[in-house]
């Protein structure tokens, strides 16, 4: 599967938004992890957050939910900063 990359550098919008949110909750990686598990989100793992605000990892929609509802706030909190970009043809 071929995945969409956001721009040259980030394969996800809103990994910077998550990391935002979970340094003001003063939460680390492996707590944010720990509470999605909680939530019975098992395969949301400390590497999976790591990637995902690194923005190594794709994201899928269902995921933006859950972090969303982890987090406290709303998809399109999380989606705030998105400006859309045309993949580019080579």
């Amino acid at each position: 599967m071929k995945a969409f990359w956001y721009n040259e550098n980030r394969k996800n919008i809103c990994g910077i938004r998550i990391r935002e949110l979970r340094k003001q909750q003063r939460l680390t990686q492996k707590q944010l992890a720990i509470k999605a598990q909680l939530a019975g989100y098992d395969f949301i793992t400390e590497t999976a957050i790591i990637k995902l605000e690194l923005g190594t990892r794709f994201i899928p929609d269902y995921e933006v939910s859950i972090f969303a509802e982890i987090l406290g706030t709303t998809p399109d909190d999380l989606l705030q900063n998105a400006k859309f970009e045309a993949p580019k043809n080579n």
